[in-house]
């Protein structure tokens, strides 16, 4: 488990994974051959990058006393980022299981905080979160059946 002393500091480290996908999708994005993979990954990238700028947003003074310390489960970005998995001919359906792999672990994360929160605005922004994460799983999920 991994404790975090302050609200700014779990959010800190949520950007920071949010960011490495952000990475990701760079990465895919340049190095994919198959085109139709390609453009799917542009889409993702751009709609990832959009919900990103909301999360640079979150100022986490306005969600009460920021001192606290709770667990959440324990992942090294390793374990979050499939990163080295994908192949530069890969499939897009390939590459939508890595992505909501990835979404997915990471609600999990922000559910297992959610559930460790007393203070109810601190809850709310985490159960924000966990849909914010439901919201990017959808769309992954919708633009999968799409390319079926």
């Amino acid at each position: 488990m991994i404790a975090f002393k302050s609200l700014s500091e779990i959010l800190k480290t949520m950007l920071g994974w949010e960011n490495k996908l952000k990475d990701f999708y760079d990465v895919a994005e340049y190095a994919l051959q198959n085109e139709k993979s390609k453009k799917t990954v542009q889409t993702l990238r751009e709609r990832h990058v959009n919900k990103l700028e909301i999360l640079r947003g979150v100022d986490p003074s306005s969600h009460g006393k920021t001192e606290w310390v709770r667990y959440a489960p324990s992942y090294q970005e390793e374990d979050l980022i499939p990163v080295g998995k994908i192949r530069r001919d890969a499939e897009p359906d390939e590459i939508f299981e890595h992505l909501l792999d990835y979404e997915s672990k990471l609600k999990s994360i922000y559910s297992s905080v959610a559930n460790n929160l007393i203070s109810r605005t601190q809850k709310e922004l985490f159960e924000s979160l966990v849909l914010f994460k439901e919201e990017q799983i959808e769309e992954i999920r919708h633009l999968a059946a799409e390319e079926s």
